[in-house]
This record gives C-alpha cells, sequence and structure tokens, in this order.
C-alpha cells in the first residue's frame, strides 16, 4: 500500500489546503446563525484533550433544556435497510440533540460477530471519507506522534497499539473529492491497486479486509441532488454490514451542501445511524463549544481549524476504543479472531482444473471479407472478474459477431486472421474459422495473467504459460507474455496472481535460448515491433508514491543494442492541480516505424481521467506528434487501441459510461491518410449495466 511519509503528506495537504476552496468548492455559509442553533445541554462531556472556550458569544443559550436520551439509537436487533427514493420524504429526526457520544448496542456486538465468522481482521480499521478524511489530519496524527491522548485517558493508547498501521495507511475509499456515490462507482477506483471493476469500496475490502469502518463522507457535487446522498450512503451501510464490519459514522461541522444554512447530510447520517442501530459520533453538536464552531474563519466555511480536526479526531479515537472494547468482550474464544491471509494482492492463487471430457467450445464464423477486429471482453462485479466470450468486428460493415461465447478469453490471432488462440478458463484451444473446429492445445493453462500464450514468428508453435510447468524465479512464477517475434527468446513477467488480471508484478524477464532467465530490471509493459527489432518500455523506478505511481515517459530501443540505443521520449507538460499523466498503452505500426501512445491525462485529486491524449512518435527522426485529445473518464476505463493492417488507420475502443449508469462502447478512428484525429467512427457498439472491458486485441 502506499503510505506517504510525513513530509510528503505535509506537502500535498499543505497544497490542497492552500490552493482549493474545499474537497468540493462551497460557499461562506458554514454555520447556521446562533439565533437559528437549537438549544445545547452539556451532558455529554466536552472533551478533555483539548483547550475549550465557553465565552458566552460562542455557546449558544441553554434555557429550559429538554432531556437528551441516554442512548444514541433504540437497540433495534432487525435494522431498517430499505433504501430511501428520492421521492420519499425523510423522517425528521432531533439530530441536534443526539449525544456526542454513541452507546453500543447489541446490534453492533451481532455485526462484529458475524464478521468474524467471516474472517474480518481485528486489529484493521479503514476510513471512508473525502478530503477532511485523508490520514494526514484524521486519525494519522496518532500513530505519527503528533497528537496524544490526554493522560487522564490513558486507555486510548491501547487502542492506538490494537490499529498499528490502520490510522496512517493511505485508503483506497478515501480521496479528496470523494462524496457517497464515489465510495460504489468502478471508475473512481485506484487501477494500479484495485481489480477491475472493483469500487473503492470492494477494493479496500479486498486489500485490507476491515472489522471496523470510520464513515465521514462530508461533500456532494451537485446542490440540486444532494438527497441522493442518504441513497449511497445506505448502500455503504448495506455492503459494510453484510461483511461482518462495524461502522461508526460522525456528523460534519459545517453546513455548506446547499449554499445556505440548512443542514441535510448530518440529519441523514442521524437517520441511517437509528435505523441501522449503529454508533454515530455527533461532531457538529461537539463542535459548537469551539471558536468559529470548530471552522477554519480564514477559509471558505468547509474545512475546519486546527482545533475542529483535533476534536474530531479524539471522539473517533475514544469511539473506536469504546466499540473494539465491547465487541471484544461479546467474542466467545470460539470465535474467529481475523485471517491476515485474507486480501493479501500477492498470495499465490489455487487454480480451477476442468476436467479434459469437458465439450469443446462452440463455434461462431464472422464474416470478415475486408479484415476483422477480434477482441475478447471480461465483465466485473465487485472485482469478480469472468471472461464475457470472443467477438469478431466487420470494420467495412459495422458488424459484430459473437464468434464464442461466454467463459471464453482471446489470447492471440494468426496473422491470416484464421486461427485464435482461446481459453476457458485453464483449456487452451485452437479455433479454425476455415472450419468452425476447436482443437485443445493444453489443459493446464495458466489463465490470470493478461496474456498467457502466443504463436511465434511464423505461426507454427505455440509458446504458452503451462501452470505444471511454469518458469520459476526467485520472485514468483511466469503469469504473463510479452508477445514477440523474437522466436530464440521468450519475455514474460513474474509474481503471483490472486484472480484473473489482479497479478502483483515482481519483475520482468528474458528467457534466453540455453534456457537462463535474466532479470529486466529496468523494464516495464515491454511491446516489440512486429519484426522483433524494436522494443518500446517502462521504467517502472518512474513509478513511486510522489506521482501516484504514473510514468509520463516512454523508452524505445533496439533489441540486439540494447541500453547503448536508448531513447527517451517525454510529452508535453500537463498543467492542473494534482495531475499526473500515465502512459497507458502504445503499439507499432505494421511498417515498424511509427509508434502510437494512448495518454492518460489522470487527475490524482478526482482520482479519475479527465482525458485521453494521443500523441505518435516517427522512429526515424524522433518527431513527436499530437494526434488529439478527447474529453472525459474513458482513460479511466481500460482504453484499447490497435493498428490497421495496413498502418493507415488507427482504432480506439473507448468505454464511457451513460446517463443511466451503464457502460457502453465505442470506437473511434485516426485516419493517418485523410488527417482525420479521434473521430467518432461507431458509437455503442457493446453496453452492459456491469463494468466491462476488452482483455486482447487484433486487427488481421
Amino acid at each position: 500500500m502506499r503510505l506517504l511519509d510525513l513530509k510528503f503528506h505535509f506537502l500535498v495537504i499543505s497544497i490542497v489546503i492552500t490552493l482549493l476552496p474545499a474537497c468540493t468548492p462551497k460557499n461562506n455559509d458554514h454555520q447556521e446563525s446562533l439565533s437559528g442553533v437549537p438549544e445545547l445541554i452539556t451532558a455529554s462531556p466536552v472533551p478533555s484533550l483539548l483547550p475549550v472556550s465557553t465565552s458566552s458569544s460562542q455557546l449558544p443559550p441553554i434555557n429550559n433544556p429538554s432531556p437528551i436520551p441516554n442512548v444514541v439509537i433504540t437497540q433495534q436487533l432487525t435494522p431498517q435497510t430499505t433504501a430511501v427514493t428520492e421521492n420519499q420524504e425523510p423522517l425528521e429526526i432531533a439530530w441536534r440533540d443526539v449525544p456526542i457520544m454513541p452507546l453500543v448496542s447489541q446490534r453492533v456486538l451481532q455485526i462484529y460477530q458475524d464478521g468474524q465468522a467471516q474472517g474480518r481482521n481485528p486489529h484493521n480499521f479503514s476510513v471512508i471519507g473525502d478530503c477532511q478524511a485523508i490520514p494526514f489530519v484524521f486519525m494519522g496524527p496518532f500513530e505519527r506522534g503528533e497528537l496524544e491522548p490526554d493522560s487522564a485517558e490513558s486507555n486510548l493508547w491501547n487502542a492506538i497499539s490494537q490499529f498499528k498501521g490502520s490510522f496512517v495507511r493511505q485508503g483506497m475509499a478515501v480521496r479528496g473529492g470523494f462524496t457517497a456515490a464515489s465510495i460504489l462507482s468502478p471508475i473512481q477506483a485506484d487501477p494500479h491497486f484495485c481489480i477491475p471493476g472493483e469500487t473503492p469500496l470492494t477494493c479496500e475490502y479486498h486489500l485490507h479486509n476491515p472489522a471496523f469502518v470510520l464513515i465521514t463522507l462530508e461533500t456532494w457535487l451537485d446542490p440540486n441532488t444532494v438527497d441522493r446522498y442518504e441513497i449511497y450512503l445506505r448502500k455503504i451501510l448495506d455492503y459494510v454490514i453484510e461483511r461482518g464490519t462495524v461502522p461508526i459514522l460522525l456528523t460534519k461541522a459545517d453546513s455548506s451542501e446547499l449554499r445556505s444554512r440548512t443542514h441535510v447530510i448530518n440529519p441523514a447520517i442521524m437517520r441511517v445511524a437509528r435505523d441501522y442501530d449503529v454508533p454515530v459520533i455527533n461532531f457538529w453538536r461537539a463542535a459548537q463549544y469551539l471558536d468559529n464552531y470548530g471552522i477554519d474563519p480564514a477559509r471558505e466555511g468547509f474545512h475546519l481549524s486546527q482545533e475542529g480536526y483535533d476534536l474530531k479526531n479524539i471522539l473517533a479515537l475514544r469511539t473506536l476504543y469504546t466499540v473494539w472494547k465491547a465487541v471484544e468482550s461479546g467474542v466467545s474464544s470460539s470465535t474467529n479472531n481475523g485471517n491476515d491471509d485474507l486480501g493479501n494482492s500477492t498470495a499465490t492463487p489455487t487454480l480451477q482444473t476442468t476436467p479434459i471430457s469437458q465439450p469443446s467450445p462452440l463455434v461462431t464464423v464472422p464474416d470478415c471479407d475486408g479484415g476483422c477486429i477480434f477482441f475478447a471482453t471480461a465483465s466485473s462485479q465487485d472485482g469478480v472478474v469472468t471472461s464475457q466470450g470472443v467477438l469478431a468486428y466487420n470494420y467495412s460493415t459495422q458488424t459484430l459477431t459473437s464468434v464464442l461465447d461466454e467463459d471464453n478469453d482471446l489470447q492471440d490471432v494468426s496473422e491470416d486472421g484464421k486461427r485464435l488462440l482461446v481459453n476457458t478458463t485453464n483449456r487452451l484451444y485452437e479455433i479454425n474459422l476455415a472450419n468452425a473446429s476447436a482443437n485443445l492445445v493444453s489443459d493446464s493453462f495458466f489463465s490470470l495473467g493478461k496474456q498467457g500464450a502466443y504463436w511465434n514468428s511464423d505461426d507454427s508453435a505455440i509458446i504458452l504459460i503451462d501452470q505444471n510447468n511454469s518458469f520459476q524465479t526467485e520472485t514468483g512464477g511466469a503469469f504473463n507474455l510479452f508477445p514477440s517475434t523474437r522466436d530464440e527468446e521468450r519475455y514474460f513477467e513474474s509474481g503471483s496472481c490472486t484472480s484473473k488480471d489482479s497479478c502483483q508484478s515482481s519483475g520482468v524477464y528474458r528467457l534466453n535460448s540455453d534456457q537462463s532467465a535474466t532479470r529486466l530490471d529496468s523494464y516495464s509493459r515491454l511491446v516489440f515491433s512486429p519484426n522483433g527489432k524494436l522494443v518500446g518500455f517502462l521504467n517502472p523506478a518512474a513509478a513511486t508514491r510522489y506521482n501516484y505511481y504514473h510514468i509520463s515517459y516512454i523508452l524505445l530501443e533496439e533489441t540486439e543494442r540494447g541500453i547503448s540505443s536508448r531513447r527517451v521520449f517525454y510529452f508535453p507538460e500537463e498543467g492542473g492541480f494534482m495531475v499526473y499523466p500515465d502512459v497507458h498503452e502504445y503499439a507499432f505500426s505494421p511498417e515498424n516505424n511509427k509508434l502510437f501512445i494512448i495518454y492518460d491525462v489522470y487527475s490524482a485529486y478526482y482520482e479519475e481521467s479527465l482525458r485521453i491524449q494521443t500523441y505518435m512518435i516517427d522512429i526515424n527522426t524522433g518527431i513527436l506528434y499530437d494526434f488529439g485529445s478527447i474529453n472525459g473518464i474513458s482513460g479511466s476505463l481500460n482504453p484499447r487501441m490497435v493498428w490497421a493492417p495496413q498502418g493507415n488507420k488507427i482504432l480506439f475502443f473507448l468505454t464511457d459510461e451513460t446517463q443511466d449508469n451503464q457502460y457502453s462502447i465505442s470506437i473511434f478512428q485516426t485516419n493517418l491518410d485523410a488527417g482525420e484525429k479521434l473521430t467518432l467512427y461507431d458509437q455503442g457498439i457493446m453496453i452492459s449495466s456491469d463494468y466491462f472491458y476488452i482483455t486482447n486485441l487484433y486487427w488481421r
């Protein structure tokens, strides 16, 4: 995981605080006027960690206080989990009167016990939130030694010890600009750590496996649709509770979501906490005791003051400690106390073995008069990836044919376009389109990597990864091949996989003709020219936590001469706050003299692509040409491209999200003969409600 050091944390967050008005820009009306604040009583103690001002100008009047219940939520063993529709009138709740600190209900004990039975890790907590929840300002100060419990609360050190590592961890479900909707969107998941199709929430479980989660989502992008906040918050709670993780909600100090003095999000948080019978920290109420109600007066009315951040932290730590000790005492000794192996992204997978007696796949022969683009798709539901079949797209007629149905994936296509290498899990077939036959090549094929088989230079032999006889290195086994016409050598990636397309690389190697292996330390994502004389690649050392593991330049060298022929190509600088471009994909022309690049202009702040930019390198002259861009999120949805066999066109298969939240693939074209740059060629050739993407792609 990315654990940013203190210096980098300070630099990044200082920039965020200085340059941005908020996670999402709001207004200056951060708080209701004093006269509009309901009466408070002091039944809940003010935190002792921080200095507290109690001047009459800062505290609301206490006149005829009404009694406050001594529990935050009712002991409702069967919580209401029905989603609230947009037209449903929300039930009113006296959220301002709810005590600052929650009590632990029997429902919480049951959730924890369910989670332990499922293997949740009792030493891990996660955070779901926006820019005010990143570890630089929320929870992280405890583990970094910047904030300590008061001496009267020395017991809280036990919680810091119990959950060590979780405080400073940069989780997948917390990011500047995140909203309740972002947590459930596959587009917002970090592609460097998450399985394709995972949401930030499912990815966080895959990586961290928390027993507790603190939810502090304070922003909403569109004030006109802020009522949807509650709908998404309930979906998050459904997911969390189903997995036996104890949620702890926090209210917020400001009321900026509607650009008015009306609170909308805080009442929603309280309604959800009541209906699900889970703990809620009334941070808003506690902040009323602070100068300017815990809001930084020098800023836009959204961000907290230092006193506000400190107060929020101590309340969260107290509650985490209280809930942890309560559920720990309520768990029997036979309960599973967690499984550290769950969510381990480098565990060695157990591959499925398909019986040889299974029938061969059924083949539909496509009409490829004039040539076809062959590709396969995979669908992902919360990171569970399944192959969806092999298709052929006729460029001339703009028709799409399903060649093989679901469970089949495409590995390679012969140069004449008449034979396909496809696999059904670990069974690898050679498909002959001339007679619609399928010949079994191997029943022990390793199928989890991006590409595990390809034809040699003259399509006479098949190079593949055999799970029973895989080449092993000191860092793991081969899981991905880099196709090359250099038949005397093999280039592969070593490491381990947990599922399809979820692999952890530990290095790139060349298997020499004498079967010795050479580690290529400064190489990743190798792409060879059709004649094998050139290789384009990225330098893995360039991907660091400082650039969010993005690489903004590409290298090119001759395979025979190696490093002495190496050239580096840099792209025009991209401006913008926390914009870190990434070389996403590149491919050589059939004539070996051009290299085309998809350049993802990526916002680390919003965790998604702003646009894709395309470039072409003339290899003979070294000149870089700008071939246009497309705004939108396609760069975050696995954009793919392919050269025409004649070398005069490039097609781009781009995925976008439709207005009704479906995923649609459209084809764009760059025509070198006509000078066209990224023009739409065919719209919506495939549409799915589930996130799906193209695996391998060939034009024959």
